[in-house]
């Protein structure tokens, strides 16, 4: 069931959590994985255990896709001679590309609402006012991009918001207590662990592994 569910979302462009959503809420979903109308499906972490059980085991297209593919050659979906892609590490890959665009999506939309809560006035003067808008609602609340251009493009723009967020919290007049607050710190660590400046200092997004050479890249300072 796992497997099918992980082609599905692959196919959809859906988040872990958006994911598990469908398995509760989507009659088609449960039609396809046979489960009655009342099931109440997973928790959206068994997606995330899933894979990386998949990937240790050194043998993802036997345990996943070819299964996968024979199922479908079984009712005669595959044409006969024609081309079907099933590279797991593609799937699993974009996958993964999703979940990382919804956790700086969040980290920074946490962020920015502790600092609602505590300094409005001083948030107010300091964002952009189409941030409410764009980082109002959860990320998971909206369908993120198919495209891998325009996932990168998204994961760029919310990293350069981010900085800035990062950038004026550590000026000398920004409030006190906005600079301690747990949510702008961990904002902090996980713009660290997700981005980087490459050789031109321009910020880039380590969607992939990096450079080997230190003169390639840069650690992001914030």
């Amino acid at each position: 069931m796992l497997a099918i569910v992980s082609v599905l979302q692959f196919v959809e462009g859906l988040t872990d959590a958006q994911a598990a959503d469908a398995v509760r809420g989507r009659v088609d979903w449960k039609y396809l994985l046979g489960l009655e109308l009342t099931d109440q499906g997973f928790d959206s972490l068994v997606l995330s255990e899933f894979r990386g059980r998949l990937v240790d085991s050194g043998c993802v297209e036997a345990l996943l896709f070819d299964s996968v593919l024979d199922r479908l050659k079984a009712v005669d979906l595959p044409t006969a001679g024609g081309r079907a892609r099933t590279d797991s590490t593609h799937v699993l890959g974009a996958i993964r590309s999703l979940e990382r665009l919804e956790l700086v999506g969040e980290t920074l939309r946490g962020a920015l609402e502790a600092i609602a809560a505590t300094a409005p006035d001083w948030l107010r003067s300091v964002a952009p006012g189409d941030w409410f808008t764009r980082y109002g609602p959860r990320v998971d609340a909206y369908r993120l991009p198919k495209a891998e251009s325009e996932r990168l493009e998204l994961a760029l723009r919310v990293g350069a918001d981010g900085v800035m967020v990062l950038e004026r919290a550590g000026r000398a007049d920004a409030p006190v207590f906005v600079k301690s607050l747990p949510a702008v710190d961990r904002l902090r660590a996980i713009w660290v662990q997700q981005y980087y400046r490459d050789s031109r200092r321009a910020l880039a997004h380590a969607r992939k592994p990096w450079p080997s050479t230190r003169r390639d890249r840069d650690h992001l300072t914030v």
